[in-house]
């Protein structure tokens, strides 16, 4: 009977102090989690092979992360378009557009995001 008593009581003790509001339970803490984002790596421009052609010839862009469709990319002679022919990894092909003999930058977009080919590209239209 003594046993049981102890029990009860040890119980009871259990109960109130359980029930305190003098010491609350904190609140657990949010998780938070990395912010995600869908923004997609630059792409980089390591060379463009020939350096130089006529208006209609094809050139190779060789980098990396290129958009991996044609629709997802767009190539720029200056301020002109260039035709894409193919794309794959780590290169694009372009048809040179109809310009005047000259240096031209070399603008590549790959899904939303620009960058300019080292060095110029040279179009000469006497090998046309």
């Amino acid at each position: 009977m003594k046993k049981q008593i102890a029990l009860v009581l040890t119980l009871a003790a259990l109960l109130f102090s359980a029930c305190d509001d003098e010491n609350p339970v904190s609140p657990r803490p949010t998780p938070t989690h990395p912010a995600q984002t869908n923004a997609k790596p630059e792409p980089e421009i390591y060379s463009v092979h020939p350096s130089a052609g006529a208006p209609g010839s094809t050139v190779a862009i060789l980098g990396a992360n290129f958009g991996p469709a044609l629709s997802n990319n767009y190539v720029m002679f200056g301020s002109t378009s260039a035709e894409i022919t193919y794309v794959g990894y780590g290169v694009i092909r372009a048809r040179v557009p109809n310009l005047p003999e000259g240096d031209y930058e070399i603008y590549v977009t790959a899904d939303g995001q620009a960058r300019r080919a080292p060095q110029m590209f040279a179009i000469d239209n006497s090998q046309h």
